[in-house]
């Protein structure tokens, strides 16, 4: 008996081997969601990050920011450091980078991250500096650049200031968006942390279509809405200050979200899609709900991305 695979329900060709993990970066799938309150004539669609190798977005701007280092010879083919600063994702796709280069991998976290992420981490072979989060982003990466001064030969990617991490998303993201969508997006909705996503995706997009672009930032550190920044509990975005690659002026609307209320849209992901998505997914679509209540949208598409997996935060109360 012989099975055709390819008449199978949702059954797409088959890709040729992978030769490396960098190969498995990017492609991901855009998924209609079925987000409850969502209004009928608006189709809400979502790039699923958690489809990279390392179940996030920050695969892409990792692996563009440590090809960029290796062509301007910042980092050498193997046996160099890597250091950054990062609440996990970012850490955990530079770690995998260097597990398969042969880079010693420091990463400089807060002390209120996740046990799960600090366990990939080290799981990846990468030394975990904690460092108190309630000191605030920027004492962190002083301590990531003191620790390179003391490491010669060292390279700190700072991804909120590498451009290598804009072009990730207008080279890859933006592009998978356009095609996926047959240039059919109207209104782009994205976290913003290090705005790497946002600035390189809505660049990309404006440029081929009249969209608009609502950044999506905490409610309790609002610095984008004028706000002041302060602790908050959706990881990954709302860094407490507007990063040098953030670029406002592809910026049109700021929606900021509560904890609660992006923890629970989170709830409310899993229960519609069957997918366990992290926290930023939930503000993602709480603000994209949010927008699409607007009667300016009434028959809209709205793309928005979901970041990584929520299996990294289920230590944590949700």
């Amino acid at each position: 008996m012989t099975t055709d695979l390819g008449t199978r329900p949702g059954s797409a060709a088959v890709a040729p081997p992978a030769r490396s993990l960098e190969d498995l970066v990017g492609r991901t799938p855009l998924l209609e969601v079925p987000l409850p309150g969502l209004p009928g004539s608006v189709r809400l669609l979502a790039k699923v990050e958690m489809a990279n190798p390392l179940s996030s977005v920050k695969d892409r701007a990792a692996l563009f920011m440590m090809r960029a280092a290796e062509e301007a010879g910042l980092l050498p083919p193997t046996g160099g450091t890597v250091i950054e600063c990062s609440s996990g994702s970012t850490g955990i796709s530079l770690a995998a980078l260097c597990a398969r280069r042969g880079h010693r991998c420091v990463i400089v976290m807060p002390d209120n991250a996740t046990e799960e992420r600090r366990l990939i981490l080290r799981e990846l072979g990468a030394e975990v500096h904690l460092v108190p989060a309630q000191d605030g982003l920027m004492a962190a990466w002083a301590y990531a650049e003191e620790l390179q001064r003391t490491l010669p030969g060292s390279w700190v990617p700072h991804q909120d200031r590498n451009p290598a991490n804009v072009r990730a998303h207008y080279e890859t993201t933006g592009p998978e968006i356009w095609e996926a969508t047959g240039g059919r997006v109207d209104v782009l909705v994205c976290g913003v942390g290090t705005g790497g996503t946002l600035t390189g995706t809505a660049r990309y997009l404006k440029e081929r279509t009249a969209l608009h672009v609502v950044a999506v930032e905490p409610a309790r550190s609002a610095v984008m809405s004028g706000g002041e920044p302060g602790p908050h509990g959706i990881p990954g975005i709302g860094a407490g200050y507007v990063s040098d690659i953030t670029d406002l002026s592809l910026v049109d609307q700021v929606v900021a979200v509560p904890d609660e209320a992006a923890a629970l849209t989170a709830r409310e992901i899993t229960r519609a899609t069957g997918l366990t998505v992290g926290v930023s997914s939930g503000a993602a679509a709480w603000a994209s709900r949010t927008v699409a209540t607007d009667p300016r949208w009434a028959g809209a598409t709205v793309v928005t991305v979901f970041p990584d997996s929520g299996e990294r935060y289920l230590s944590t109360a949700r």
